[in-house]
């Protein structure tokens, strides 16, 4: 024993010693703005120890440290999302999924024909298919006609928008749901603007926001979550993703949490390769008070390392494209008399964000319309004047239209913006089908990122993940050019590279509560680092576009490697 003890003794400093790993020979961006580059960076296990020049790094390990030639690759922290659907990600990779591509609806028969043939992700006996390009509704009739016809006519068929508040089913799935006139006819005013109607009263198969409830009622629910979150960690980590934060991981009328466990399960299976805060859908009308004791129960069981539950997700209105029109605007959608919908009392809404801040419960806010953006606002600063602090970081999501007069009041009241500006760019998706239905004073404030920039206002990079492509690199390309199919969507609002680096990463850190731990590239902080197949600093926009990851690491962990 006494020889075992020595043996330990002579050996453990050896052992710490080897854990020791020094990266050099590469450019670093640390996303720290205090010393944003640097040369080499040496880790000890899960922690960064130094970051700095070669030699100063050196000095800082002992003499049998690993050294790793980065061979000029460039090296930054892991990126950080501040708003995607992880584990309904990951779901949807098991399920027929067009992922958000544009295809001729006779392209998506032709991919339907091809998912009934090989009967691979399917739901149930239903063919579901996942992720529809939401620009595919401006062809509804032709829609009807096609799947409503042939192998189409008895077969249930649902088409799910890419934006997660839109979708369309055919007469053999209505029939099923029992979504025919006599139901529309029971529905009160407010809740028939969830539906298409035709001229004859009868439903067309298009519905949106809870409208989808009738649907779904009759859908098959057996999901492998667990396949699911282990789907969701590979796909992020491929993009370098080492964090996020998941909005809808649970809900405050729920028993089961079903996303929770399947995290929970990564967590004890040793399969967590991300750090994972979450919110939890909540009604702001509703009594704030139980809300937040089933939350405070939800974190009691769930909360570990890597995972935490910071607070509530609320939804302040829908979504602005046609046929939609469920996005809060200040003025009507044109030739009609609707401003949308907005989902909250704003009053209601005001009261339930203060006391949830007051017992340090975060809030992170769905608003699209300048409308929507608006009333959040108010109501975090009526959290502020109560409260009297400002050191909640709420957030408020997707911003498509926002009025100037709104810009400063997000560095003044703290609140932080988890923007998808991967959206911002000139297609189908914020021309054709949104331009022509809005106010010309509403359309020219479309995602203002670079005038919020100026104003001080906080970004932080979001993808929505699966409402649309997780990868940043495409995500900046656009922020930075706005190009797209059809031109370039207002160059004023370009955003500088350097601004939506931070925003993937020390900025989105801030809107997961986590920037001390992650975010930057410095001392005492989690090893979670990318190397990258090419300098996305000086590259031009169209390479940086299709920059490569070659690896990533998490907590110091290979969890990803590119293939060679």
């Amino acid at each position: 024993m006494k020889y075992l003890e020595l043996l330990l003794a002579f050996c453990m400093p050896l052992l710490l010693a080897a854990q020791e790993k020094v990266f050099f020979n590469t450019r670093i961006f640390t996303a720290d703005i205090q010393r944003p580059f640097a040369e080499a960076i040496a880790i000890k296990g899960k922690t960064i120890i130094a970051v700095g020049t070669f030699t100063e790094v050196k000095k800082r390990v002992g003499a049998a440290a690993e050294l790793i030639d980065g061979k000029g690759n460039f090296m930054m922290p892991g990126f950080i999302d501040s708003h995607i659907h992880g584990i309904s990600g990951g779901r949807g990779l098991t399920k027929a999924n067009t992922s958000d591509k544009l295809l001729s609806i006779e392209e998506l028969a032709a991919y339907a024909k091809d998912v009934l043939k090989k009967k691979e992700g399917m739901t149930g006996d239903v063919l579901v298919i996942y992720g529809i390009n939401i620009s595919t509704w401006s062809s509804l009739d032709t829609i009807i006609l096609l799947f409503n016809a042939g192998e189409f006519t008895t077969q249930p068929v649902v088409l799910r928008g890419s934006d997660g508040h839109t979708a369309w089913s055919n007469t053999a799935m209505m029939n099923r749901a029992g979504l025919n006139k006599n139901f529309l006819q029971s529905l009160a005013p407010e809740e028939k603007i969830f539906y298409g109607i035709t001229k004859d009263d009868e439903p067309n198969g298009f519905v949106s926001e809870s409208g989808y409830h009738k649907i779904a009622s009759v859908l098959a629910t057996e999901v492998n979550y667990y396949q699911a979150a282990e789907k969701a960690m590979e796909y992020c980590n491929h993009y370098g993703i080492t964090a996020w934060l998941d909005p809808s991981a649970g809900n405050t009328g729920n028993t089961q949490q079903d996303y929770l466990d399947a995290y929970t399960y990564l967590a004890k299976s040793g399969k967590l390769t991300a750090h994972i805060a979450a919110t939890i859908v909540a009604d702001a009308d509703a009594d704030p008070q139980p809300q937040i004791d089933k939350v405070k129960t939800i974190q009691e069981k769930y909360n570990r390392e890597n995972l935490s539950i910071l607070g509530f997700k609320i939804f302040a209105d829908g979504v602005i494209e046609h046929p939609t029109h469920t996005a809060a605007l200040s003025l009507p959608y044109t030739g009609t008399p609707s401003k949308g919908v907005l989902m909250f009392d704003p009053k209601k809404f005001a009261r339930f964000a203060t006391v949830a801040d007051q017992q340090n419960m975060l809030v992170h806010v769905h608003a699209i319309g300048d409308r929507a953006v608006t009333e959040t606002l108010d109501g975090f600063e009526t959290v502020r004047k109560t409260n009297g602090n400002n050191k909640l970081p709420h957030t408020i999501t997707h911003l498509q239209i926002v009025q100037p007069a709104d810009f400063e009041r997000f560095r003044k009241l703290n609140v932080l913006i988890a923007y998808q500006l991967l959206w911002a760019f000139g297609d189908v998706t914020t021309i054709d089908i949104v331009k022509p239905y809005i106010d010309p004073s509403l359309y020219q404030w479309q995602y203002p990122a670079r005038s919020l920039l100026q104003a001080g206002a906080t970004i932080c990079g979001a993808s929505d993940w699966s409402v649309s492509s997780a990868n940043p690199f495409e995500a900046i390309y656009n922020a930075e050019t706005r190009k797209g199919p059809m031109g370039v969507l207002d160059s004023t609002q370009c955003m500088p590279r350097m601004a939506m680096l931070y925003a993937y990463t020390i900025n989105a850190a801030k809107a997961l509560m986590a920037e001390k731990k992650i975010g930057s590239l410095a001392p005492g902080k989690s090893a979670d680092m990318i190397m990258l197949d090419r300098d996305i600093l000086t590259v031009q926009p169209e390479a940086m576009r299709d920059t490569r990851v070659l690896w990533t690491l998490f907590e110091g962990k290979k969890v990803y490697e590119a293939a060679k």
